[in-house]
Formats: C-alpha cells, sequence, structure tokens
C-alpha cells in the first residue's frame, strides 16, 4: 500500500512541478519581453538636448 501511496504522490508531484515551472517560464518569458519592449521605446525616442548643446 505505501508503494502504491508512494508512486501516485511521485506522480502528482512531479505534474504539479512541471506546470508550476511551466508557469515560472511563462512568467520570466513575458517579463523579459516586457523591459525588452520598455528598452526599445526608450531607444526609440528622441533624447532631450543637454544644457550643453543649447549654450
Amino acid at each position: 500500500m505505501q508503494e502504491v501511496e508512494r508512486f501516485f504522490g511521485n506522480l502528482f508531484s512531479g505534474i504539479i512541478n512541471r506546470f508550476k515551472y511551466s508557469a515560472m517560464d511563462t512568467a520570466d518569458r513575458k517579463m523579459r519581453e516586457t523591459i525588452d519592449d520598455q528598452i526599445e521605446q526608450r531607444r526609440q525616442k528622441p533624447k532631450p538636448k543637454d544644457q550643453e548643446d543649447r549654450e
């Protein structure tokens, strides 16, 4: 009986871990895409002129 419980415990633990890490990977990927988009937007914005350029 303990072997059956251990088998199903390991099986469910593996499935839960797979979903958990999949969700973490998705969140990580989304975060990186958001950061990349923000960096790209900042690169595209015209930079304000410095004080030295005005003088």
